[in-house]
């Protein structure tokens, strides 16, 4: 339009940033390919240089990696397409196999037939009431593998499962589409996030038990004299999730200093396994190492070296808590490992993520301010270490009651 711009700058030689002298918006602008194949030109907007020169690296930068920017009349299924190649160069592997699974599964059964810009918050309402009533043989389509004349909802061989979606479930199911629409939104795809007009009720989460001393102490009395000692100790004494405790390596961890640092995590996704990144920025954190820890984990070190020199087959990941031959330990195999020394100990109760909590609960107990606490724990809010600690500290509280002196009743 004549008169629009008011200055304007090239970045790098490709598109154009200016600034409109009706508003003060920085326009940043740029050719690149929609979901279609057409050259278009896109304009994204922003209230300062520096955010319009992101928002064209980021339009130049997506166009590069072959992701298209969607169409207007696109249908659900087409843009989640597109949204999904986003999330699989943006989030942690695991996140997008998650949000994979929803999309398939879920939205573009339900949804994908309609037109992105005319979704309503009535069919985002009916969608849910439908993940809620659907069961789950049919969700996950078992009765596709049926047998002939087995009725259409059955797993191969039974009836079906009649089991619906968890609250969690389903409110899963409705984040994933909500952060799909806010993308759409901010790529002006949409006039408003219609999922977010429809409230899924939030479901009352279990927070584990934590452990008293005595309790940990009986459950690595258990593991003593086993190869995984020192990974159960470093859970016990520094609440390490525990993906982490897999994917520690002893480049992250300075004896001298006394320190270890969290920076990536091992999981299973999508049937195979995945070393990446830590959960968080705030997962991803410096913490001091105690003087036990510091002991086990030396001994752990020099019984590893000595294995090492003994096994042809080793391969060197530098993890300090490998597979018998030195590759990422698969979580299934510590889980069933953990389960036999529980029983061991006489806590059949207790899961390994317990001991994290335990290390919260028994700082705060010792006065330990909550900041600290969450920083050791790297909990991304202080509130979730006290929600942990209100669930874990029923003796203390009853302690406090008791203590009050009802007389003449």
């Amino acid at each position: 339009m004549a008169g629009e711009r008011k200055k304007g700058r090239k970045v790098n030689g490709e598109g154009s940033i200016f600034q409109r002298s009706s508003d003060g918006l920085w326009v940043a602008s740029a050719y690149v390919y929609t979901a279609s194949g057409r050259l278009e030109r896109k304009r994204k907007y922003a209230r300062s240089f520096d955010d319009a020169r992101a928002e064209l690296v980021r339009l130049q930068s997506n166009n590069d990696q072959g992701i298209p920017i969607p169409d207007k009349s696109m249908s659900v299924a087409e843009y989640m397409e597109h949204w999904l190649a986003i999330v699989k160069v943006e989030r942690r592997l695991t996140t997008y196999h998650g949000y994979e699974s929803v999309v398939r599964l879920h939205i573009v059964p339900s949804l994908g037939t309609k037109r992105l810009d005319r979704l309503t918050g009535a069919d985002v309402r009916h969608f849910i009431s439908t993940v809620r009533a659907k069961c789950l043989c049919c969700t996950n389509g078992r009765h596709a593998r049926r047998k002939p004349k087995q009725p259409a909802c059955c797993r191969p061989g039974l009836r079906c499962c009649e089991r619906r979606a968890t609250a969690r479930q389903v409110q899963y199911v409705h984040a994933v589409l909500r952060n799909a629409l806010s993308n759409a939104e901010r790529e002006e795809l949409v006039m408003r996030n219609v999922a977010k007009l429809v409230k899924v009720p939030t479901p009352k989460y279990k927070v584990g038990k934590g452990l008293t001393v005595a309790q940990a102490k009986r459950l690595l009395d258990a593991a003593k004299g086993t190869r995984w000692y020192a990974l159960y100790v470093t859970a016990a004494t520094l609440g390490l999730r525990h993906g982490e405790l897999l994917g520690l390596r002893w480049q992250d961890i300075d004896f001298e200093r006394a320190t270890l640092t969290v920076a990536q995590t091992v999981a299973r996704a999508a049937g195979q396994l995945y070393v990446g990144p830590a959960k968080s920025d705030a997962s991803e954190a410096t913490i001091p190492l105690p003087k036990v820890t510091r002991r086990v984990l030396e001994e752990h070190r020099r019984r590893q070296d000595a294995n090492r020199a003994k096994t042809a087959r080793w391969e060197d990941h530098d993890l300090v808590f490998p597979s018998t031959i030195g590759k990422p330990l698969e979580p299934r195999n510590l889980n069933r490992h953990f389960d036999g020394l529980r029983v061991t100990a006489g806590l059949p109760d207790v899961r390994l993520h317990d001991l994290r909590h335990t290390v919260v609960s028994l700082l705060l107990d010792l006065g330990t301010p909550p900041h600290v606490v969450q920083a050791i724990a790297r909990h991304a809010h202080v509130d979730i270490t006290m929600a942990i600690y209100a669930h874990t500290n029923l003796d203390a509280m009853r302690q406090a009651l008791d203590a009050i002196e009802w007389k003449d009743l």
